[in-house]
Parts: C-alpha cells; sequence; structure tokens
C-alpha cells in the first residue's frame, strides 16, 4: 500500500498542534515546518514523533508548505493546518483512495467551526479544500496567502469531510482576519492599484455591505444563529479593513511626493 505522509506548518499554535497530530497519528510520516514558534509547537510536534524543520515565519505561507511537502519522503501527502482535523471516517476513506491509486490529487470538503459552531451556510461549507496529493505532482504557487495547491493529473473528490476550527474565540477571529486584510492590502499595493475616496466608499465599504448582506440573508448565514452573524460581520470587515490600509498606504505616498 502506498505510504501517507502528513505535511503541517505552524507558527506559535501549540493551542491546536496536540488535536491535530492526533487526529493523524495513522499516517506513516508527520512533517511540521514550524515558522519561528516562541511556544511550545515544535516540542508538541517531537512528542507525536514528527519530523520538525524550523523556518523564517514569512507572510506568504505557501512557500513553507512547498518546504513542507518536499520534505515528505512519502507517495502521498496531507496538507493540513494546525486547527485542522481528521475524523476517522476521512481518515479510513484516504487509506482506501490511496490504495485504489484513482487519481492525484483530491478535494475534501470541509466543516468551518465558528466560536464552537459548525457554520455550515453563508457559502461556508462544502469549502472544497485540495488537500490530498500525489507529492511528486503537486505544488503551492506562492503569491497568494490562500493560492490554492496545483496538482499535474486528474483531482477526484472525497466524500467525508474534515474539521477546521480557525475562530474558538473573538479574540482569534479579529487576529486571523488582521492578518489577512494586511496581505490582501499588500496585494493591492504591490499592483500599484490606486486608491481614491470613491473607490474606498465603493469597494471597502458598499462592497463589504453587499457582501455581508449575500452571505448572512441570501446565503442563510443568519440561521447559524450569534456564530453566523460575528462570521458574517467578520468577513465584511476584513474587505473594509483591506482598503482602508492600501488606501492609507497611498495617502501616506502622496504626501511624500
Amino acid at each position: 500500500m502506498p505510504g501517507l505522509s502528513v505535511a503541517i506548518l505552524a507558527h506559535n499554535e501549540e493551542r491546536f498542534l496536540e488535536d491535530a497530530l492526533k487526529s493523524v497519528v495513522w499516517a506513516e510520516e508527520i512533517v511540521v515546518v514550524d515558522a519561528s514558534s516562541t511556544d511550545a509547537t515544535g516540542d508538541i510536534a517531537r512528542k507525536f514523533g514528527a519530523k520538525v524543520l524550523v523556518r523564517p515565519n514569512i507572510a506568504n505561507l505557501n512557500v513553507n508548505k512547498n518546504i513542507a511537502i518536499r520534505a515528505c519522503t512519502n507517495q502521498w501527502a496531507l496538507i493540513l493546518d494546525a486547527d485542522e482535523r481528521i475524523p476517522d471516517p476521512l481518515a479510513g476513506e484516504i487509506r482506501k483512495v490511496i490504495a485504489d491509486d484513482a487519481a492525484d490529487g483530491f478535494l475534501i470538503p470541509r466543516r468551518n467551526y465558528v466560536l464552537g459552531r459548525w457554520i455550515w451556510r453563508g457559502s461556508q461549507y462544502p469549502d472544497w479544500q485540495l488537500r490530498l496529493v500525489r507529492r511528486d505532482r503537486a505544488r503551492f504557487g506562492e503569491r497568494h496567502v490562500h493560492e490554492r495547491i496545483n496538482v499535474q493529473g486528474r483531482v477526484a473528490e472525497l466524500t467525508n469531510p474534515m474539521e477546521h476550527h480557525p475562530y474558538p474565540d473573538v479574540a482569534a477571529l479579529i487576529r486571523k482576519k488582521e492578518f489577512y486584510a494586511r496581505f490582501e492590502a499588500g496585494l493591492l499595493i504591490e499592483k500599484g492599484v490606486k486608491i481614491s475616496f470613491i473607490k474606498l466608499v465603493f469597494f471597502g465599504f458598499i462592497g463589504a455591505a453587499i457582501r455581508f448582506i449575500r452571505r448572512y440573508f441570501f446565503k442563510g448565514g443568519f440561521l447559524d444563529g450569534g456564530p453566523g452573524l460575528v462570521n458574517a460581520y467578520f468577513d465584511a470587515w476584513n474587505v473594509v479593513l483591506r482598503w482602508i490600509l492600501a488606501w492609507e498606504h497611498n495617502q501616506r505616498m502622496k504626501e511624500h511626493r
């Protein structure tokens, strides 16, 4: 049977990593790229017998994800975030499909949890993730933090979902949404997008309001209770913050001319 390696990128993930590792102890190999953590992330990974590589913590996560994949030694790689889990039904399905050798990559449906609740409305499910790949045919693009892994060959879909627990509390929501907003603002700046006051209003505020209305009302986010409201709000907040940060940069550049 073909072997499976699990590749995890982690930075200060002592709160989440142990549960992620427990969910994949059945794999033949676990590789953790520790992005210069200052907490117990590396120690937790070593406790589970993982191969640990220490790398600089850079904004584009995909660079280090590619390093994690290249460090794997088995034919198949499962790319996992520290706040994700592989339930038993999915683990069984993964073992079956890599034995059948029917494709070069597999999309996995993902359940996203916000404040402890699975958010399956508001365009949040099935949230397909291309994570199970034949290692020598897969690579992440390195321009965008959310850029999907590229697979040379056939891609199929799995049935059983993985779990994602990125936002256990509001503090985590704010921290991660701000990180993504700053990265997205950086892309706008890099592209040389000029942001006038009108563009800021239209894309940053009206666009965010439309996004909130679509996800919360038309996509049924309101049916997920308080966590559904919080999720929709911070999703729109991320858009507002992205455009404000890029606009602020434009203003500073004008002042220094």
